[in-house]
């Protein structure tokens, strides 16, 4: 089934659930980073904690070596995209939530075991 049939198909209220699930999992990586002392998360949305993020997550790591190719070792992998900004002038990476296919329970795992593995 072509993903718009596919969309169409969950009507409203699939609509919500699906941005529920977004937000879910950007809130549980949101909460992954700001617990893990080598990363740094920045204030996206309503603020600088897991609570206020919505379907963006923007962080950075705290090592400046690490931090200057962190998009790079990230997106290296091919097992998730992260695109490159900056905040304060340093280098910073956003996670755009955005598929409809999340699974909030297999996702949060894939990415933080990833983040975990780009430290190194």
């Amino acid at each position: 089934m072509p993903v718009y049939a596919a969309l169409l198909a969950y009507g409203r209220d699939g609509y919500a659930e699906t941005f529920a699930r977004q937000v879910r999992l950007a809130r549980a990586i949101s909460a992954f980073i700001d617990a893990n002392e080598h990363y740094e998360l920045l204030p996206a949305g309503t603020g600088k904690d897991s609570e206020g993020a919505h379907i963006i997550v923007i962080f950075r790591a705290k090592d400046e070596k690490i931090n200057a190719e962190l998009v790079k070792r990230i997106n290296g992998t091919r097992k998730m995209y992260v695109s490159g900004t900056k905040w304060g002038g340093l280098p910073a990476c956003r996670i755009a939530i955005s598929t409809w296919r999340v699974d909030v329970e297999r996702d949060v795992k894939l990415v933080t075991r990833l983040l975990e593995e780009v430290l190194q």
